[in-house]
């Protein structure tokens, strides 16, 4: 393999070589993957949006409401299922992505007088989104934590309600009245997931000297 230099802030297109079922070798541009997932997110919950829009469920004066059809509903649910999952994988990636190869992670641990640093491979694996967040890419860009503000407290709203979803329990799949809080009942709760993922990315990207490509180019609000 030849080793090519490249200049300081040249763009630079990666590729994946993918071997398809019929031996044909498909060669294509490897994705930011946090872009990719928020844009997923961005798509699905705004098509959600227009369903609940459309069927009125904010913007009337009843206080019983319901979709004009089932199928509704459930493009409703599905969208937003969509939406949810794909933000949390967004703030996964640029939580991985924003790790630099060399940083080691020592985590604050009470009780312990030493703990083993840990390498990116580990920390990608091994540590939570919530510590990745709260704690990691503090001690990696040097800034603030986000844990306590506003924009954590969506987060956590955000995780909570994928978690909710990923693990869905027998209450889940009962009739339910309105003081009963199920996965479904927290979908309800959420609102564009892909702002909340955008937001907290914001508050890490704004501080870093080299802005990511995708995020100076992102379109939506």
């Amino acid at each position: 393999m030849v080793k090519q230099t490249a200049r300081a802030g040249s763009r630079l297109t990666l590729s994946s070589v993918i071997e398809l079922p019929n031996k044909h070798e498909l060669t294509i541009p490897v994705p930011n993957a946090t872009a990719l997932m928020l844009n997923c997110s961005a798509r699905a919950g705004m098509a959600a949006a227009a369903t609940r829009a459309a069927s009125k469920l904010d913007f009337t004066l009843h206080r019983q409401v319901s979709f004009e059809c089932d199928a509704r509903a459930f493009d409703y649910i599905e969208n937003m299922i969509e939406a949810i999952i794909f933000a949390l994988m967004a703030l996964e990636a640029f939580a991985n992505e924003t790790i630099p190869d060399d940083f080691k992670y020592v985590a604050a641990r009470r009780g312990k007088a030493t703990v083993e640093p840990k390498h990116k491979a580990d920390i990608e694996k091994y540590v939570a989104l919530d510590e990745k967040l709260s704690a990691v890419l503090p001690q990696v860009l040097r800034c603030a934590t986000p844990k306590g503000s506003a924009i954590w407290e969506n987060y956590l709203r955000l995780r909570r309600t994928r978690d909710r979803l990923v693990h869905l329990k027998s209450e889940d799949r009962r009739s339910s009245t309105a003081d009963v809080r199920t996965a479904w009942s927290a979908i309800f709760q959420v609102v564009l997931p892909h702002r909340t993922a955008k937001a907290m990315i914001d508050h890490y990207v704004k501080i870093m000297e080299n802005k990511p490509m995708w995020w100076i180019r992102y379109p939506l609000k």
